[in-house]
């Protein structure tokens, strides 16, 4: 019992660090500009470092510096140059941002860590052009306040990270080992790339996936029940010693069920492989090898196929990238009718925000977005009715501090505090009467609704949804045939234009098929979710085929060992036979470690994929 308040005292904890370090840095890049002389940039910069946090927190250090390395420039200009380019041009100020949002809402094409990334640089963006300042101040000013933003941004991100830089990726890696169900592996396998390619982790991963597939199929046999739970045990204590710094000196070896006598054949395999698999994880923490390995880093080459292969009018993320971007250019043509009002940038903020890739996601913003409004309002006259004006800026403060403990949680509060938090600023700092900005953010929300969810629809529209099943059925064959294709030519240079464009051909028609992962009004949550599981599954199957191609082009000796695995997993996605894990073991005796991680890796989706298709049966 004396657990559970301190269990209490950690979710608090873990709940309020995010909001002090947002204080912190505001605060710091605030005071630091103010010495640097920036005048009123300074809250300019102060508030841009928020929006370069978004992205700045996302893993180990490592890759996250490597991201902040493109991302920190591409914020200063997106903050500052339209701002800078409005002296010389409205339109093309407007046109500039327009851009910006186009490219940042095409971002997540390339993989989830690139969703608060887009959001990151937009509202930067929208930020820098429309948020009014408090006097006169020169381009340089204007120019300097994001870069001081975000150089403390990344001085932040070291700070928090020097600690334990690889911390998260061991996390993601133990995560995998313990999960109740088989989880999507692509993004622990991309941590683990990512954040140079430690070999003791390496093995670990590539035993973790091993283990989970046997386990994964084992699990619907109940002659394999006992083994399963004192694996499981075993499982738990090595991810502990995965994610601590170093190993424990206690860990050992536990003794194991001895039923393998007892198990058919093929169960008897399966619960070896996985026993095997938990050894090689024992031996890979107890020799903690640190040195990178030279195996080719998976996907790298592909990011730009995969953008490349979001840019067709049938894709749902490119469909939703034009939305934004027309979205916002009628709101940045109605801003400048009021080029003095402070609340456009709420506005502008609400218009990117609300719109989704879909309809029902965009409809649910606009929900929460305009029933937050209401109930601040309500909030805000009964403020005004009990409290004198000089505690409405303190109110509107503690309730934004309030209001991002709910963000992610319950959106419809938070943003119920963020009317409570503008009205009660501009009120107080700019002296404005609390109703007419109250009724005008009303009015603004609205429109924003409006925009984002009825003109956005309406100009480009989206297509027709097919049922959950339909979806997944034609991912896979679009899959398989492209494997048919790849088979048929693999001794292609890796380099080649048409093997580029079959590349491109095979991410865009996943693209869209399942992208994005919601399904329609049709489909129940148990339909989504499995949608979502087998997009998944699929992306992480398209991640292996590149990467076998990427290996094969450096290794051409490889040449015959990825025709076959290309061949098994062709077979795989034609096949009901449920034993996946069967498929790529007659290979592993013949693959180098680079093909025997991806080989575990591929096994592991097609048992979630399966997994996916069953519940959609």
């Amino acid at each position: 019992m004396p657990a559970a308040p301190a269990s209490r005292s950690g979710g608090v904890l873990r709940a309020l660090t995010p909001i002090l370090l947002i204080v912190v840095l505001v605060a710091a890049v605030a005071g630091l500009g103010s010495l640097l002389g920036l005048g009123p940039a300074a809250m300019l910069g102060a508030l841009t470092a928020m929006f370069c946090l978004m992205a700045a927190f996302g893993g180990a250090l490592w890759p996250d510096l490597k991201l902040l390395a493109w991302f920190a420039p591409a914020v200063v200009v997106a903050a500052a140059a339209p701002r800078l380019l409005a002296h010389v041009s409205v339109p093309a100020a407007i046109a500039l941002v327009t851009v910006v949002i186009f490219v940042a809402s095409l971002l997540p094409a390339l993989g989830p860590r690139f969703v608060t990334t887009a959001l990151g640089l937009g509202m930067a963006a929208l930020f820098g052009y429309t948020f009014q300042l408090t006097g006169s101040t020169t381009p340089w000013q204007i120019l300097a306040a994001p870069v001081v933003a975000v150089v403390v941004t990344v001085l932040v991100r070291l700070l928090a990270g020097m600690r334990d830089p690889d911390g998260p990726t061991r996390a993601a890696v133990a995560n995998l080992l313990t999960t109740a169900t088989l989880t999507d592996p692509e993004s622990a396998v991309h941590a683990w790339r990512s954040d140079n390619q430690r070999r003791w982790l390496g093995l670990v991963l590539d035993a973790t996936l091993r283990y989970r597939t046997a386990s994964a199929v084992l699990s619907s046999r109940p002659d394999a029940r006992e083994v399963l739970d004192a694996a499981s045990e075993e499982a738990r204590s090595l991810a502990e010693a995965i994610k601590a710094k170093e190993t424990p000196t206690d860990l050992v070896v536990p003794q194991r069920p001895s039923l393998l006598k007892n198990l058919p054949g093929s169960t008897g395999r399966l619960v070896t492989r996985m026993h095997e698999a938990l050894d090689s994880v024992h031996a890979a923490l107890a020799d903690r090898d640190r040195t990178p390995v030279s195996w080719r880093k998976l996907g790298n080459g592909y990011l730009a196929d995969a953008l490349a292969g979001a840019i067709s009018w049938r894709s749902a993320q490119f469909r939703h990238a034009l939305r934004c971007a027309l979205g916002i250019l009628v709101a940045l043509t109605l801003a400048t009718q009021r080029p003095d009002d402070p609340l456009m940038t709420s506005f502008l903020m609400a218009v990117f925000l609300i719109t989704q890739p879909d309809w029902r996601a965009s409809a649910t913003r606009a929900w929460e977005r305009t029933a937050g409004s209401v109930i601040g309002a309500v909030a805000m006259f009964a403020v005004l009715a009990l409290a004198p004006d000089d505690l409405l800026l303190p109110i509107g403060l503690l309730a934004l501090v309030v209001g991002f403990a709910f963000q992610k949680s319950q959106p419809i509060v938070f943003n119920a505090c963020t009317v409570l938090m503008l009205v009660g600023m501009y009120a107080s700092t700019k002296h404005l009467d609390p109703t007419s900005v109250l009724v005008e953010y009303l009015v603004l929300t609205v429109l924003a609704a409006a925009i984002g969810l009825l003109f956005g629809f309406a100009v480009v529209p989206g297509t027709r949804q097919p049922t959950p099943a339909e979806r997944v059925t034609e991912a896979v064959n679009a899959v398989r045939s492209s494997l048919i294709a790849f088979t048929t030519n693999t001794a292609a240079a890796h380099g080649d234009r048409t093997v580029r464009r079959g590349r491109r051909e095979l991410v865009r028609r996943i693209n869209d098929v399942l992208n994005p992962p919601t399904v329609g009004r049709r489909a129940s949550e148990p339909e989504r979710a499995a949608v979502t599981k087998a997009g998944e599954a699929l992306a992480g199957l398209l991640s292996g085929i590149a990467g076998l191609l990427v290996h094969r082009s450096a290794v051409p000796e490889t040449e015959e060992t990825t025709r076959d695995a290309l061949s098994a997993l062709a077979a795989s996605l034609e096949s009901e036979d449920d034993n996946e894990s069967e498929r790529f073991a007659e290979l592993i005796d013949a693959a180098d470690p680079e093909q025997r991680l991806l080989f575990d890796a591929m096994a592991a989706d097609l048992v979630r994929l399966r997994e996916a298709q069953h519940s959609l049966s």
